[in-house]
């Protein structure tokens, strides 16, 4: 006898075109991965990157950043927070101050420092990255912590800083986790006035700690570190931009990351009384010319 129920057979049909959906879905995120990398092996490009780090309404770190994709090599001007770069209609205390330009309403923010150092440099900067602490405490546990070599004993607390700051480092080659990262990257004295070398001998701490967490994350889960941190930062660069750098970078050595300051003319008191950091214009058009190959 026939049977007029429908087969239990003939039901999962339309079920089964339902199940492939995500077995499809899979196969395009897969394949488009696959492309981005196949585009960062095939890439041949310079980008330049202006990556900031941000304490209230002023710019506490500026790095000029330019990658090479073409030669697997990184060039990095670290830029003092007190250079000297007035800006019209702004005659505040300290607003002659690069780092002054963040907080500046209209023309400010990480566009106007993008383009203020675009005009000091005198080159195109492509994208920006502005890294708070959180972002910092994160890139640095995502690569498993970073070595320094702590010059001297660092001893510093400060309450009413946001977030509180409180260092404590002992002298010695160290790895360091997120946390510690953001206390050392912060030092510029100790509580009974010694080692303050300013920010120009902070910027040489942060150059060393740069060319160190640079030589743990380039490797072949860069890209996956680049695709989780900018998850963690504000910029322009689209997330498939990120993944095409990186992937193009993979393989780079430490020896090919090349991180300087910016050139000096020498420090001095402004007419507002404050200290300034004076930038070498011949100096840097030519570090400029000689990084971008001109």
């Amino acid at each position: 006898m026939i049977n007029d129920q429908t087969d239990a057979h003939d039901i999962p049909l339309k079920k089964s075109k339902l199940q492939g959906w995500p077995k499809f879905l899979l196969l395009i995120l897969v394949s488009a991965i696959a492309l981005l990398l196949i585009l960062g092996f095939l890439t041949n490009e310079k980008v330049n990157i202006i990556v900031m780090g941000v304490e209230g309404t002023r710019t506490d770190t500026m790095i000029f950043v330019s990658i090479d994709t073409k030669t697997n090599s990184v060039q990095a001007i670290s830029i003092p927070r007190d250079t000297y770069f007035p800006t019209p209609g702004r005659n505040g205390a300290g607003q002659a101050k690069l780092n002054a330009v963040y907080g500046f309403k209209e023309i400010g923010g990480p566009i106007g420092v993008r383009d203020a150092i675009s005009r000091l440099l005198g080159t195109k900067i492509d994208y920006y990255v502005v890294v708070d602490y959180d972002g910092v405490k994160e890139m640095v546990d995502l690569i498993g912590g970073v070595e320094v070599d702590v010059p001297f004993r660092m001893k510093y607390d400060d309450p009413y800083s946001k977030p509180p700051l409180h260092i404590d480092f002992q002298p010695g080659v160290q790895t360091i986790n997120g946390d510690q990262a953001m206390a050392y990257l912060r030092f510029r004295k100790n509580n009974d006035g010694s080692h303050s070398g300013g920010d120009i001998k902070r910027m040489e701490r942060q150059q060393d700690f740069l060319k160190s967490a640079a030589k743990s994350a380039i490797q072949f889960k860069l890209p996956y570190i680049v695709a989780r941190s900018l998850s963690y930062v504000e910029t322009d660069m689209p997330l498939t931009k990120g993944i095409v750098l990186a992937t193009a970078m993979l393989g780079t050595d430490s020896e090919s990351i090349h991180l300087q300051t910016l050139p000096s003319a020498g420090t001095g008191t402004g007419k507002d009384g404050l200290s300034y950091f004076y930038y070498d214009a011949e100096g840097t058009k030519a570090l400029i010319e000689q990084i971008m190959g001109k």
